[in-house]
């Protein structure tokens, strides 16, 4: 099996909400049987959640020369439509009851879940090393795909579960979607170790999310930088973890101060803390801070992953090879996808990447060879003739004391601030204006409950904009 590792297959690999406990043994003949669903070398679209049936469809694709596109079920109609009109998969796997799809016909059952045929299909070009789909960090109803080949998902899985120790005894939860690319890292990393994993779709809100962990002595955890700003609010003191041996969180930036404070009280708990970095074109994982660093290398990035490596260059694709000097940080391994898909039409394509990606984000590094992300290529706008980086904005509001997220044209600066007792708009935005040399005319500040989030947690930066 193309993402197994395990000695003993009668060690646990899944354990279900509902306690149902599946062994390697029988996940293997599962994925077996579920195979034979499938005609070889289609497109299947799974529209699951972090569930048995979901698992075993995604690994009999994978494994049986499928290539599936895995999506979340808060997808709307609207977007599972644009997406089948655009990439005409053979296979639709959803949890329904009846068929909302014409064209198609119930092919089989399996567990609460329908497997949907397309009645008249034409055979679609697929390039012979293409083996998963996934959404790119944006909308899950956006047509731009993240092409993976089964050599990405086996090197990130080794290399994660290298960094990060993985053994068979150690067991995970689901605390992310599947669809999602460090949601499924969580599981390919586990199982290429022969550790298990507690499915759960309850987030970490929920008192069942955690009595899970209790109930089934859960020894990892992993988040977003949502996740981990809710934890901090309901008190990451009174946190009762004793079988949790390591916590990660990757998906965005996370204040170091809130690093700093979760790190310093994990620690007291004996939980190691790890910041992570990563993009879906890189199948998940880029690069990695071990606790150990955090506090000496504030806000850094960390170091490649096991078997990848990074470096910076400047707008001419020069190598930069001074400290502390800004570029595009550019990385290198075996786990960089093939590109992107944006039609049917681009799913025969080859490797445009060739093993290189260009993150977008751009960085520094130290003297130890640390990096460090100041921004992205595309989050910047220019007002009266200034270039504004909207990361360093975000940053800058932050060293005040206040949560934002800042967007805009090159007309104005719209900032959406957290409320916060001690906030006054106007004063914040005098001090904004002062520290970007803009005229406070051009800046516009509202004051919000929460911001909009993506599925994977980040704010949602088109959706902010309209808000009222």
């Amino acid at each position: 099996m193309f993402i197994f590792n395990v000695e003993n297959l009668n060690d646990i690999a899944l354990i279900e909400n509902n306690d149902s406990v599946i062994t390697y043994s029988d996940l293997y003949q599962q994925v077996r049987d579920f195979s034979s669903f499938f005609d070889y070398r289609h497109l299947v679209f799974i529209i699951g959640e972090n569930d048995v049936a979901t698992i075993v469809c995604y690994l009999s694709a994978v494994e049986s020369g499928m290539v599936p596109l895995l999506l979340g079920t808060k997808i709307n109609q609207n977007q599972i439509n644009n997406l089948i009109n655009i990439y005409k998969p053979k296979y639709i796997f959803q949890k329904l009851d009846s068929n909302p799809y014409r064209g198609f016909n119930l092919a089989s059952k399996y567990q609460r879940y329908s497997l949907f045929l397309r009645d008249k299909h034409e055979d679609i070009k697929l390039h012979p090393n293409l083996a998963l789909l996934l959404t790119t960090s944006g909308s899950t109803g956006s047509p731009k795909l993240v092409r993976l080949t089964k050599k990405n998902l086996i090197s990130n899985a080794k290399s994660i579960s290298k960094y990060l120790k993985i053994t068979s005894n150690d067991r995970a939860i689901t605390s992310l979607p599947f669809n999602y690319s460090y949601g499924l890292s969580v599981i390919n990393s586990h199982l290429i170790s022969g550790g298990s994993i507690v499915l759960s779709n309850s987030s970490m809100m929920e008192g069942d999310f955690w009595r899970l962990i209790s109930k089934h002595s859960v020894t990892s955890l992993a988040g977003v930088p949502y996740n981990y700003e809710m934890i901090l609010r309901l008190g990451i003191d009174r946190l009762e973890i004793p079988s949790i041996k390591k916590m990660t969180q990757a998906g965005g930036r996370l204040d170091f101060d809130k690093i700093k404070q979760i790190n310093k009280t994990l620690h007291s708990k004996k939980v190691r803390f790890y910041s992570m970095y990563g993009q879906t074109e890189a199948t998940a994982r880029i690069s990695y801070l071990p606790p150990e660093d955090i506090n000496k290398k504030p806000g850094s990035v960390g170091k490649a992953i096991p078997n990848g490596k990074l470096w910076i260059e400047n707008k001419n694709g020069e190598l930069i090879d001074q400290i502390h000097s800004v570029g595009e940080l550019i990385y290198s391994g075996e786990n960089v996808s093939m590109g992107y898909a944006k039609s049917i039409n681009d799913l025969k394509l080859g490797d445009m990447n060739k093993g290189v990606l260009r993150t977008g984000d751009l960085a520094r590094f130290d003297s130890d060879g640390y990096f460090f992300i100041e921004g992205s290529t595309n989050r910047f706008v220019k007002i009266f003739g200034n270039r504004i980086s909207l990361d360093s904005l975000e940053k800058i509001i932050v060293n005040k004391g206040f949560e934002s997220a800042a967007t805009g044209d090159n007309n104005k600066l719209l900032i959406y601030v957290i409320q916060n007792n001690n906030l006054s708009s106007d004063l914040l935005r005098s001090e904004i204006s002062e520290l970007i040399g803009i005229n406070q005319t051009a800046i516009q500040i509202s004051v919000v409950s929460e911001f909009p989030r993506l599925h994977n947690g980040k704010i949602d930066y088109k959706v902010i904009k309209n808000i009222k």
